[in-house]
């Protein structure tokens, strides 16, 4: 057994929760183990080696067993440095006291693409695959990372498959891509889809799908022209503080 593969198993259940290895460093660990591991038993077939045909023997008896590392349905983790998905979300929030972003993004957006291209293969596997999703493109959008060919239909789609997610991690998600529906943006322009996607927003207290609601409804855009529905989502909108519901409502004496 590899000794950095023995050292880990120590590390890892330290008593001290803040001794134990990152989980990016035990990725490297085993992926570095695996490489040598590779080449030791690829070398050890060698002509050169004495006992060959008792070698030959052993390995015809032992189990297939992947040789890389995407046959075990795992992202090309050395890609993006070994940077967890959680410490990737961080990376376009980090600025230094100029203002200037400092944050990994490049390396991070591969992370995104690698988890986002997995198969669904359900449970947590599925709620990464969202979740890189969803930051895949917001950074595309954000201008983060050089845009892509179709640039305004993968946002669209992406952003549609997180808002669409049952479990609703990212429900401000659904007024993004409102705003897709609403103004054509890689998508057929569908304004009284987009009012369902509002709806949906407001209900998981989504501040700013409130107000465009009730906008909605007072002009009569994507439905029919309501005052009453209108004045509702508006005071929810005031109720929860949202400054331009405050004034639409001065504005129109609600």
């Amino acid at each position: 057994m590899p000794e950095e593969f023995k050292q880990l198993e120590i590390e890892a259940v330290h008593h001290d929760p803040d001794f134990r290895p990152k989980i990016s460093k035990i990725f490297e660990v085993l992926n570095n183990c695996f490489k040598k591991y590779s080449q030791v038993t690829s070398s050890s077939s060698g002509p050169n080696l004495r006992g060959n045909s008792r070698n030959n023997s052993m390995q015809k008896s032992r189990p297939k067993r992947a040789d890389n590392i995407d046959a075990y349905a795992l992202p090309d983790l050395e890609s993006f440095k070994y940077m967890t998905l959680t410490d990737a979300t961080k990376q376009h929030k980090l600025y230094d006291k100029h203002g200037k972003l400092v944050g990994y993004v490049k390396t991070a957006y591969k992370c995104f693409e690698a988890y986002a291209n997995l198969g669904n293969t359900g449970g947590t596997a599925n709620r990464n695959q969202i979740k890189a999703k969803y930051y895949k493109a917001l950074y595309i959008s954000r201008g983060l990372v050089p845009s892509p060919p179709n640039k305004d239909k993968i946002i669209a789609e992406l952003y549609k498959e997180v808002a669409d997610d049952e479990a609703n991690e990212f429900p401000e998600v659904k007024v993004r891509y409102e705003d897709c529906l609403c103004y054509g943006n890689g998508v057929e322009q569908d304004v009284s889809e987009a009012l369902k996607y509002y709806e949906k927003a407001a209900e998981d207290g989504v501040k700013v799908a409130m107000y465009n609601i009730g906008n909605m409804y007072y002009n009569g855009v994507g439905c029919k022209k309501n005052i009453e529905k209108a004045k509702n989502y508006i005071e929810l909108a005031v109720y929860n503080g949202y400054e331009a519901a405050i004034r639409f409502r001065n504005e129109y004496k609600l």
